[in-house]
């Protein structure tokens, strides 16, 4: 049976008043659908696949660079074609992670940083980087394994200018925010409730609503708002998304895929399955398998 537990990817150092940058392989303890309270910057230096921020899902390639908010559920799973014999990627992602905290005080005690709030605000949403953008900051990133003292703080900030100044980013929720969150700690808290819990078959909006102490209606209305999205389909977007990466690496059974990542019944997994990935879970997992390749003979 694949992990169908939601994870909560706990840092190994606080980043409130630091970051961390660090390389690692495919498949990796927390590469699979997983959020943390950190903002994430991560880098693809190679394979191809699909990758899942929110409730967006897309195609990546190398020198794909996306940012994500706090508690903002994300994965990239490879194809099956690009793996090594032992089943591997080597070194497939590049990773920076920091803490709100972090942020808040660059923003704070520097004003040069004041470009940062915004960029920081839509990551909220997620960010997909222009190439050009994800190029410049792919140089940056390798140097900043290898930097230490001053020259790391330098190339720290020089990186988000990088990714400020970027006008062909792109946002990947529904619509994209047009407006920076009034209670973003409060959002944040409810976004990794439905993170923790969304495979749990009973999990309500109104239930969520109440970890706040917030009546329904004024939940919806500040998670439509910002998220673009319906509480209940924000939570049928983490369902599907974390069975395709189940689909994907692992021969679990169709059936037993619906059922572990929280619907009672597959013909609502299979028909919430069709509207959002646009085919049933039995052709997408023979498409994920067969490569980049393999798709484009099948659409040929």
């Amino acid at each position: 049976m694949g992990q169908t537990k939601p994870v909560l990817e706990v840092i190994e150092a606080p980043l409130e008043r630091t970051f961390r940058v660090y390389s690692h392989d495919y498949p990796f303890a927390y590469s699979g659908w997983h959020h943390h309270p950190e903002y994430e910057l991560h880098l693809i230096r190679r394979s191809t696949g699909q990758f899942y921020v929110g409730t967006y899902a897309g195609e990546f390639g190398p020198g794909n660079l996306v940012m994500t908010g706090p508690n903002l559920p994300h994965m990239w799973v490879s194809d099956g074609a690009d793996r090594d014999i032992d089943g591997r990627i080597r070194d497939r992602d590049l990773v920076l992670q920091m803490g709100a905290g972090f942020a808040e005080r660059c923003m704070a005690e520097f004003s040069d940083c004041a470009g940062l709030s915004a960029l920081l605000d839509a990551t909220r949403s997620g960010i997909e980087f222009s190439p050009s953008a994800a190029t410049e900051a792919a140089g940056l990133m390798e140097a900043l394994l290898r930097a230490d003292g001053f020259e790391r703080i330098a190339l720290f900030f020089k990186l988000m200018r990088v990714l400020e100044q970027d006008g062909d980013r792109r946002s990947l929720s529904l619509k994209g925010l047009e407006h920076q969150c009034a209670q973003p700690r409060r959002l944040e808290r409810m976004l990794a409730y439905i993170a923790a819990n969304f495979n749990r078959p009973g999990l309500t909006c109104r239930e969520v609503a109440a970890t706040e102490g917030m009546a329904l209606a004024a939940f919806s209305r500040l998670f439509e708002r910002h998220l673009r999205c319906s509480c209940a389909e924000y939570i049928n977007h983490l369902r599907i998304y974390k069975a395709c990466q189940l689909l994907s690496e692992t021969e679990d059974m169709v059936t037993s895929i619906a059922m572990d990542v929280g619907y009672e019944t597959l013909s609502t997994f299979n028909r919430n399955f069709l509207r959002l990935i646009g085919r049933t879970p039995s052709a997408f997992r023979a498409e994920r398998r067969a490569g980049p390749r393999g798709r484009a003979r099948a659409a040929a």
